[in-house]
C-alpha cells in the first residue's frame, strides 16, 4: 500500500519502533484503514488502524513495545510505546455467534421455578418480623434520641463577585482568579509549571514580580500571567490570569473548546482558594520586596544543564524520585543501595537498575523528554528547559 502524503507526514511522528511497525506490515500486504487523534490516543498523539491484525511480529509486549489485547466494538488488539501517546491498533474481532434464545428462556424459567420455595420462605420470614416490630413498646420509640442531622447550609460564606471573573466568545475564554496562599511566589510558579510542563520564570513588571506562560491544550494555546500582588502578615495575595483562543481551529472544534476550556482553568486551579483582591496598599512593601527577591535568585544557581541534572542527582539519593501512573499500572524512579532502579508495576513488571550517573541521565531524559513538551507538540523544547521540566516532576519516594 502506497501511503498519501498526510499519512506519511502523520507517520513521521511516530516513534521509531512503531513506525518500523507500521512499515513492516504495509510490507506484506496489510493496510491502513484509519488515522486518527481521538482514543486510545491523547489529543497530542495519533493511532494507525490497520486493516488485519499484526502478522509481522508476535501480538505480546517486548522489543520496546506494549501489547494489550483488548476486545472492543472500535479495535481489538493495540500496540504502544511506554509513554502511550501513538498506536498501532488492529480491526475489531468478528462478532460472536448470536445467541441460543431458547437455551437461554429455558434456563430462566428453570431458574424463576427454583426460587419460588425461597422467595415463599423470605415472604413469611418478612411478615413475621414485621409484626414483631409492630408489638414494641411506644414509651421505647419515644425514648429514642433524635439522629444527629450532618446537613450544612446551602448558603455558606459569600465570595465576592469578581474574585473569578470569566468571559466566553466563540473563538475564546478568559478568567481571572484571586487567591491567597501561604507559599512563597516560587513554589505556586514551580507547582504551576509541573502541572502545565511549561516554564514561567519570574520578573519584576511596574514593580510587581509576575511569572508568565504559554501552553497548547487540547489543540488550543492557553497564555497565563500569575502575578504576586501584597505580602500579609501571615499569607500572600496572588491573581491568575488565564486566557485561550482557538480562532485558529476549524470552527467545527469552537463548542469542544469553549466544552472543555472551564475543564482546563478548574484543573489548574483546583488546590488555590479563592478570595478577594488585596486593597490597594494592602501588606507591608518590605516584606513584599523580600519575598520578591527570594523567589528571583530562586534558582538563580541553575544556570547550566549539567547544574540541573547535578540537583536532580542530590535530591534521588537523599530519598526523592519520580514516578507515573496510568490504568495499566505505571512506572518508579528511585535511589536504593548504591543505585539507580527503574521499576515498573501493573501488566509490566520490567525491573532496570543504573550504577552510572551518566547513563541514568541518558535513561531520564529519554523517559520524560516526550511527556515535558506535550504542550508545545509538534514542537521541541531545548535541553535546558527539558531538564527544568524534569526537575519540577521529582517527587517523594
Amino acid at each position: 500500500m502506497k501511503l498519501t502524503t498526510e499519512q506519511q507526514k502523520e507517520l513521521a511522528n511516530f516513534p521509531p519502533t512503531l513506525r518500523a511497525l507500521v512499515e513492516r506490515e504495509l510490507e506484506v500486504g496489510n493496510s491502513i484503514e484509519e488515522v486518527g487523534h481521538s482514543f486510545p490516543a491523547p489529543p497530542a498523539g495519533a493511532y494507525f488502524k490497520m486493516a488485519k491484525k499484526v502478522t509481522t511480529r508476535p501480538r505480546v509486549s517486548g522489543s520496546g513495545l506494549e501489547f494489550y489485547d483488548r476486545n472492543s466494538s472500535i479495535y481489538s488488539g493495540e500496540f504502544t510505546d511506554a509513554k502511550r501517546f501513538y498506536f498501532v491498533i488492529e480491526p475489531p474481532n468478528p462478532p460472536e455467534p448470536e445467541a441460543d434464545m431458547d437455551a437461554i428462556r429455558k434456563e430462566f424459567a428453570d431458574r424463576v421455578a427454583k426460587s419460588d420455595a425461597l422467595r415463599r420462605v423470605a415472604q413469611e420470614a418478612e411478615r413475621s418480623s414485621r409484626i414483631a416490630a409492630e408489638t414494641k413498646s411506644k414509651d421505647s420509640k419515644a425514648r429514642r434520641e433524635p439522629r444527629p442531622t450532618t446537613e450544612k447550609s446551602e448558603k455558606g460564606p459569600r465570595l465576592p463577585a469578581h474574585s473569578v471573573l470569566q468571559s466566553s466568545t466563540k473563538t475564546g475564554a478568559k478568567w481571572l482568579l484571586h487567591f491567597q496562599d501561604a507559599h512563597p511566589p516560587q513554589e505556586i510558579q514551580f507547582k504551576l509549571e509541573q502541572r502545565l510542563m511549561t516554564l514561567m520564570p519570574p520578573r519584576m513588571e511596574a514593580g510587581k514580580l509576575v511569572c508568565s506562560g504559554k501552553v497548547k491544550m487540547t489543540g488550543a494555546p492557553y497564555s497565563l500571567l500569575l502575578t504576586f500582588e501584597a505580602a500579609l502578615p501571615r499569607t500572600n495575595c496572588y491573581s491568575l490570569r488565564v486566557e485561550a483562543s482557538w480562532v485558529d481551529s476549524a470552527e467545527k472544534y469552537y463548542e469542544y473548546h469553549q466544552k472543555t476550556s472551564g475543564g482546563w482553568f478548574d484543573f489548574l486551579t483546583r488546590d488555590f482558594m479563592r478570595a478577594s483582591p488585596p486593597a490597594p496598599g494592602a501588606g507591608s512593601p518590605k516584606r513584599y520586596l523580600e519575598v520578591c527577591e527570594t523567589a528571583l535568585n530562586a534558582e538563580k544557581h541553575l544556570n547550566s544543564v549539567e547544574a540541573i541534572q547535578q540537583v536532580v542527582i542530590a535530591g534521588m539519593k537523599r530519598g526523592l524520585g519520580f514516578s507515573t501512573a496510568h490504568k495499566e499500572g505505571g512506572t518508579r524512579i528511585y535511589w536504593e543501595d548504591g543505585r539507580f532502579v527503574r521499576s515498573d508495576y501493573g501488566e509490566s513488571n520490567d525491573l532496570m537498575e543504573y550504577t552510572n550517573e551518566a547513563e541514568f541521565l541518558k535513561f531520564l531524559w529519554q523517559f520524560y523528554e516526550w511527556q515535558t513538551r506535550s504542550n508545545v507538540y509538534p514542537d521541541h523544547l531545548p535541553d535546558f528547559d527539558v531538564w527544568k521540566l524534569i526537575l519540577r516532576l521529582q517527587n517523594t519516594k
